[in-house]
């Protein structure tokens, strides 16, 4: 169910936002292409296509790696920040994310993941510098970026929320009409508009921003506004200028957005935010299953990785690069990879036995990356593992069979897709399920709660 804040009339949600995101989606190809031209005049839609693949797997496993080496917070480790998260959650009904700090020069805090429990990961550079009610704001932003659903298409962009000039170009439009959002939703937890310029200017100047005179300070926006270079110099970050966002903030308070937002948080509340379903069973339950359209889009990714990896091998074996419309792999080109490589010589014997030596192809590579590391390019994009039913890894041998019978009963499993998309056919026939990663987590966090109480 939509959160009041973002659904009617009255909604916190940028106007521009839906349709920043909706010509993002038509350009972010054709810019990308052209960004790839530019470095490479060789460059053809293919390598553009795989290059963002696995700009978007690198992301992944960068976030994975902070993370893993960050400290989690709960209510016996660092309780000042805890407490304050719980509260906001609780006013946003929005249920509690795993909570990381770690050494970070750049980003004072940033809220990533696919699906909840979400992460929230806050600096030490920063979080000391920060009174309580700036560091509501900070932290209510990230959470609002929670609520309106930002953040699984935050967290394929950023590693932590510090967009490179590339990114920005491309997406930058849309991620800041999800800053004017979020900032909205931060003024409102924070409760004071003076909370919410000193929390912004002490994430922009670090503790500088004790000194500077804010009036001052925002009265630069009108030199900005008064030149178009100036304005165009925006496009090259994805966050408004500070000017702008306090600005923007001190025009909202009067609003009657702010007005109806304000009474929704003012609402009796519980002090206790919603709960996530239970994530301590020692075996895995249809809630830890990944839904279908998550399968979809890592099947899409994985697919696609297979299908531009060939094509990119194909033209650098013909020695003639692809023009701007591309080429597509053939028979006869599949027939000369076989014979130059191992692996497309065993695939040419047993694709006589599958419709589709490609798709024998893809098996494959799903066999050996889930067999060694659960999970393949883009299951960790889309933050997925397949795990045994007790929590286990698959193995080779119960990958190979899993990934077998999706090469020769596929259509039987579409079939049965109505019957059972979060524990298909080759889910019960190998013991195995592809399950949210995030599930692995929020076992980890409550094992590590049930330490500390």
């Amino acid at each position: 169910m939509a959160s009041p804040l973002f659904t009617g009339a009255t909604s916190l949600r940028d106007p521009r936002e839906r349709l920043a995101f909706i010509l993002t989606l038509l350009f972010a190809f054709p810019l990308a292409y052209l960004i790839g031209t530019v470095i490479h005049e060789n460059v053809g839609p293919p390598e553009v296509a795989l290059f963002i693949i696995l700009a978007m797997l690198y992301v992944t496993l960068a976030r994975g790696r902070l993370i893993g080496s960050s400290v989690m917070i709960h209510e016996a480790q660092y309780p000042r920040v805890f407490s304050i998260v719980k509260d906001i959650c609780a006013k946003l009904d929005i249920a509690m994310p795993l909570i990381f700090i770690r050494e970070d020069n750049y980003v004072p805090v940033a809220a990533l993941g696919f699906g909840e429990p979400y992460s929230l990961v806050l600096s030490t550079h920063w979080v000391e510098h920060f009174e309580d009610d700036e560091l509501a704001f900070a932290v209510g932003r990230e959470l609002g970026h929670i609520a309106a659903g930002h953040t699984r298409f935050l967290s394929l962009l950023s590693v932590n929320g510090n967009e490179n000039p590339i990114i920005s170009l491309i997406f930058g439009g849309w991620l800041r009409t999800c800053s004017h959002t979020c900032d909205k939703v931060g003024l409102l937890i924070c409760g004071s508009l003076d909370a919410a310029t000193r929390s912004i200017a002490i994430a922009t100047f670090h503790s500088f921003g004790r000194h500077i005179d804010i009036d001052r300070f925002t009265e630069q926006a009108r030199e900005v506004a008064s030149d178009g270079v100036l304005r165009l110099g925006e496009w090259l970050g994805g966050e408004p200028y500070a000017t702008r966002r306090i600005a923007d903030l001190a025009a909202f308070i009067d609003t009657p957005q702010y007005a109806s937002a304000h009474a929704f948080l003012e609402r009796e509340i519980s002090l206790e935010p919603p709960q996530l379903s239970a994530a301590t069973s020692a075996r895995v339950t249809r809630a830890d299953c990944a839904g279908i359209w998550r399968r979809a889009f890592a099947v899409t990714i994985d697919s696609a990785v297979v299908g531009l990896s060939l094509l990119v091998f194909a033209n650098s074996h013909n020695h003639s690069p692809l023009g701007p419309f591309g080429t597509y792999l053939t028979d006869k080109d599949f027939q000369k990879f076989a014979s130059h490589t191992f692996l497309g010589a065993a695939m040419s014997v047993v694709g006589r036995y599958t419709a589709s030596p490609p798709m024998m192809l893809t098996s494959i590579y799903l066999w050996l990356l889930v067999g060694i590391a659960g999970q393949s390019f883009g299951m960790m994009i889309t933050g997925l593992r397949v795990v045994t039913t007790d929590f286990r890894s698959p193995g080779l041998l119960r990958s190979l069979f899993r990934y077998l019978i999706v090469a020769f009963l596929l259509p039987l499993i579409v079939v049965a897709l109505p019957f059972g998309w979060r524990i298909m056919l080759h889910d019960r026939l190998t013991g195995t399920r592809l399950i949210r990663a995030e599930r692995i987590m929020a076992r980890a966090a409550a094992g590590a709660s049930a330490l500390t109480s």
